[in-house]
Parts: C-alpha cells; structure tokens; sequence
C-alpha cells in the first residue's frame, strides 16, 4: 500500500496540484475561522476554544464563554496520564466544522492596538477565576512580603 501512494506522490507534476483549492481569492468565499471543539489524538483529548485566548491571536480579550467540562476525569495511581470521557456528540464536531468554528469575522472582539488591551468585563471575570487559585491564603494582597510572593505563586 505504501508503495502505491508513493508512487502516486512521485508521479506528481506542478500542473496537477491544485495549488489554489479555494480560488484566487479565498479571503471572498472562504471565512476565517478556528475550531472550537474536542482535539483527539490516540487516547489523548482536550477540548479546545479559542475565546479562551484572543489576546494570543491578536484580539481584545473578552469574558471568555464557560468551559466545557468531560463527564468524567480520573488519573490513575499507576501512570502520569489521565482519562477523560466525553459525550460522544463531541466526537462528531470535527465532521461539522462549520458549527463548531468561531467565524472570526463574527466576532465582537475588536482587534487590540496594544497587547495588554481586554474587554470591559474581563478583569472582573479573570481576578473572580484566577486569584482564589493562586493566593490561596486569606492575607490580603499589602501584607504579603516579596519573600512569599514566590512561594505564593508558584505552586
């Protein structure tokens, strides 16, 4: 089998490759978009969505929408890894990409003119998720020392 197709890969010429699927002008027919769904691969999964992290792709980072959560997560005693088990629905997001992307010229997120930009809710939303997670002692932030502002935040 491999032979086959590496003699159909070498028997290719630059007449016969489509080097432009979508037309010369894709950017007219064919909308930006990222996948937002389950990435799979083997045993591995993690579910992936980019309104998570606008502010790395180039966008005003927003609240981002609620994460979705597997049935089940369990790591057992006896490996490094993990297993998570998801709805099979998920399974199906890569055969309908078109309903599980995120149109990027959809989007309410203006572009960022400066890379620390963030939507108007977001410090909220970010100091209500992050900041029980990393100061996990009752001190408030003033009387924390330098010397146990490491500590603190690295777990």
């Amino acid at each position: 089998m491999l032979v086959y197709y590496r003699q159909a890969i070498d028997s290719l010429t630059p007449q016969s490759v489509s080097w432009t699927p979508y037309g010369h002008s894709p950017h007219l027919t064919v909308r930006r978009t990222l996948y937002q769904g389950l990435l799979r691969f083997a045993e591995i999964a993690e579910y992936y969505d980019p309104t998570r992290c606008l502010r790395q792709l180039g966008y005003v980072q927003g609240v981002p929408y609620p994460l979705e959560r597997p049935l089940v997560v369990r790591r057992p005693a006896s490996t490094l890894g993990y297993h998570l088990s998801y709805q099979s629905v998920y399974d199906s997001y890569w055969n309908n990409l078109g309903a599980h992307s995120v149109h990027l010229d959809l989007f309410s997120a203006p572009i960022r003119r400066r890379p620390w930009e963030f939507g108007e809710d977001y410090m909220t939303w970010y100091i209500g998720h992050s900041h029980p997670h990393i100061l996990s002692d009752s001190r408030p932030v003033d009387d924390i020392s330098d010397a146990d502002t490491v500590s603190t935040i690295i777990f």
